[in-house]
């Protein structure tokens, strides 16, 4: 019984990360600073590189960079983008855990068809909180530019 209890709460753990992985899209998306910053600790990294002009790599450290990140990128209804995320592969350790997954962000311009802007991988550590939520706590961005 204790084996099931310990891979169900894998499983819930691996879904709250996954959970956390597409709410960061949809509040850059949607303009929701606070969901978007709740996404990470208050001493989050978040490094960007590129494989493509890759000199122009950069960074964020904590919630006051990251907010400013957020308060420079565009939002619905301004500019209409998906972040969208896809297959993740989560591995959890305790109060830890790590995750990989491809994303591609998809605009939308007022006249024409929708266009793939960018394409990459994100590679992230995850923390979990008192309170219980799953935090990104160092994201490795790595876009490949199309």
């Amino acid at each position: 019984m204790e084996d099931l209890i310990d891979r169900l709460g894998r499983l819930e753990d691996e879904r709250a990360i996954v959970a956390t992985l597409y709410r960061y899209g949809d509040a850059l998306d949607h303009d929701n600073r606070q969901e978007f910053l709740e996404c990470f600790t208050d001493d989050a990294d978040y490094l960007v590189s590129m494989r493509v002009d890759a000199p122009n790599g950069f960074g964020y450290h904590g919630h006051e960079e990251l907010g400013a990140y957020f308060d420079g990128h565009t939002h619905a209804p301004a500019a209409f983008h998906k972040h969208v995320t896809t297959n993740s592969l989560v591995t959890v350790d305790g109060h830890t855990a790590d995750a990989q997954s491809y994303f591609l962000r998809v605009d939308s311009p007022a006249a024409g068809p929708a266009v793939v802007v960018a394409v990459g991988r994100y590679v992230d550590r995850f923390e979990r909180g008192d309170d219980g939520r799953w935090r990104i706590r160092v994201r490795r961005c790595e876009v490949e530019n199309l």
